[in-house]
């Protein structure tokens, strides 16, 4: 899935090196609701999504949980800690049943040593996330919830959705998760999504978004002052 949002570093790479890659990576696969990793475990290896999504999330010590993003097919993540040894930020978790490539510490550093291009490539991608993570904390920091969710539902679908038959573009996601990554109620919320689903905006079922109307998605995310 590659989008300016696009979470698939290895897609920055050349065909023949992306072929290389692919070559030492194994195949793992998870049901939903498990656990890929765990927030604090050592990082010994990075992913590729095959089929399915993730959600890296975490839970405060009250119990509060925060969703980061929902990744999709093609998207990348998991490198953070392989590539520094520090102690994974946050949980991955499977949405639905999951098929991921997988990609273990000693052959990633051979392959760092081997090819040098891998870190330049890594270093932009990083830099590219670092800009969209300094987008969302400016949302959350200064606009209402109306422009945020807007923004946080077009952020997560450039990464976890999928086009329909109809030519709409779809995403599954529970209220709760969207409550818990724009740090509102569920209640709050269902409220802007019936709203904005009588307006002919998207459709809101059971956990499933589908985006009817992405130009006026695209102007809510862009209207409303700063607080």
């Amino acid at each position: 899935m590659t989008t300016p949002f696009s979470a698939n570093w290895i897609q920055r790479l050349p065909p023949s090196l992306r072929h290389v890659i692919h070559e030492r990576m194994s195949r793992k696969t998870f049901n939903d609701g498990d656990y890929i990793y765990r927030r604090g475990e050592v990082g010994d290896n990075q992913y590729q999504i095959i089929s399915g999504s993730v959600r890296l999330r975490a839970v405060s010590e009250r119990g509060k949980e925060a969703t980061y993003v929902i990744y999709g097919p093609e998207d990348c993540f998991g490198f953070l800690s392989v590539l520094d040894r520090g102690p994974r930020p946050h949980d991955a978790i499977a949405v639905g049943t999951v098929e991921l490539h997988r990609l273990d510490y000693a052959d990633f550093e051979a392959l760092r040593t081997l090819y040098p291009l891998i870190d330049r490539v890594l270093c932009e991608h990083l830099c590219q996330r670092t800009r969209e993570m300094i987008s969302l904390y400016e949302s959350g920091a200064f606009f209402r919830l109306r422009r945020r969710l807007a923004h946080q539902i077009l952020f997560l679908q450039s990464f976890a959705g999928r086009p329909s038959k109809e030519g709409y573009i779809e995403l599954d996601l529970t209220q709760e998760m969207l409550a818990s990554s724009v740090c509102a109620t569920r209640q709050a919320v269902n409220k802007l999504l019936k709203e904005w689903s009588d307006d002919g905006v998207l459709d809101y079922h059971y956990g499933h978004i589908r985006i009817i109307d992405p130009h006026q998605l695209h102007m809510l995310a862009q209207q409303d002052e700063p607080e």
